[in-house]
């Protein structure tokens, strides 16, 4: 099939939506597809290059989340659509509901990603609640994936969530998938040396790193702990003041996909914080590559689905839980290596080539 996919900043290296975009645009192509990229030229040049789209409001707000979003040209898509055997959009923005539109009076098939929770837009916003996200999740209903036969959406979760605000397309429940280089990836064989928590992600205000860092306070001896917070973002210099008011040091860097691979290896726990996330993906490599997840649960958290027991979990928000459930890793290596080797069984089933073998038996479904 020839394979058009939309996405506004498709050579984004700290976003997540954009990194698994990345990732099933190569499985495609080693499944034999031809596949072609649709978005802004900006740290590189996709087949069908578009300027970013400047909105003034909310320029600053995009700016420091560290993404651009695509002017849709009219022009630019009708060429690439007219390419295309099957059209793919991966945001709910401009560029994509426009492609999805014109690919539908070109009785082209289309089928959106489900990657973003109302709430990972309101959070920014200092607007997450109930009317503002229903609001989204509308839109997002009667106009982002309108002209959408068929969406994907990453866990069973998002599925519930579309279904309860009556999306009419065909639901499928595909992974974005793991990146085998995690899954693959050696492991330290001991525990600690130093003890090792990572939380991987942006720091902005869905994340919530701020409640690691209170639990840290909590913990009854952290001493011989090392912390790091990998990523970047609006929130460093808060999250800066918080850290070093704890009697550890708190390494806060933004690390590249093959230094977050070697960090993992060396690690022992990852703490996931988030309360508003579609799937997860940092935390899952994390787990694939050897580091036992201690995650948030809330409702619009699919992360939480990948919690194997109840010390693998923790109310989202509540820092003294999460202290007792670090406590509890801390005093029980035993416990930890066993579950490290359980969940790297896990992540087996969990990869991005069998999530894009997934999509493309969609593809044929909604082709016929």
């Amino acid at each position: 099939m020839k394979i058009l996919i939309v996405i506004d900043d498709y050579f984004n290296q700290s976003n997540g939506m954009c990194i698994s975009t990345q990732r099933f645009a190569q499985e495609f192509k080693k499944l034999g597809h031809q596949v072609r990229i649709i978005s802004c030229a900006i740290d590189g040049t996709p087949d069908y290059p578009l300027p970013e789209l400047i909105v003034p409001f909310f320029k600053k707000i995009i700016a420091k989340e560290g993404y651009h979003l695509a002017l849709p040209k009219k022009k630019i898509l009708n060429e690439a659509i007219s390419w295309a055997d099957i059209v793919a959009i991966e945001t709910p923005f401009p560029v994509s509901w426009k492609a999805a539109k014109i690919a539908k009076e070109r009785q082209k098939p289309v089928y959106g990603t489900f990657h973003i929770f109302p709430g990972n837009i309101t959070e920014s916003l200092h607007i997450n609640n109930h009317l503002f996200n229903s609001f989204f999740m509308l839109f997002f209903r009667n106009i982002s994936f309108k002209n959408c036969v068929a969406l994907q959406c990453p866990t069973l979760k998002v599925k519930h969530q579309l279904e309860k605000y009556h999306f009419k397309q065909k639901l499928f429940v595909i992974s974005n998938g793991i990146n085998e280089q995690f899954i693959d990836n050696p492991h330290k064989k001991i525990v600690g040396h130093p003890f090792t928590i990572l939380c991987i992600g942006r720091y902005s205000r869905e994340k919530h790193q701020e409640v690691l860092l209170k639990a840290l306070n909590k913990l009854p001896n952290c001493k011989n702990i090392r912390v790091i917070l990998a990523g970047k973002g609006p929130l460093e210099k808060i999250l800066r003041k918080q850290a070093a008011k704890l009697p550890i040091k708190v390494i806060m860097k933004f690390y590249t996909p093959i230094q977050l691979r070697h960090l993992i290896a060396h690690s022992d726990l990852v703490v996931h914080c988030a309360d508003v996330e579609v799937e997860g993906m940092a935390c899952m490599e994390a787990f694939a590559g050897g580091c036992v997840p201690i995650i948030a649960d809330s409702p619009l958290s699919s992360t939480v689905s990948y919690a194997l027991s109840k010390m693998n979990k923790f109310p989202a928000g509540n820092s003294t839980i999460l202290a007792k459930r670090i406590n509890y890793w801390l005093l029980h290596p035993i416990e930890l290596k066993a579950c490290r080797i359980k969940y790297r069984k896990f992540a087996k089933n969990l990869t991005v080539k069998k999530s894009a073998q997934k999509t493309i038996s969609m593809m044929e479904d909604i082709s016929k």
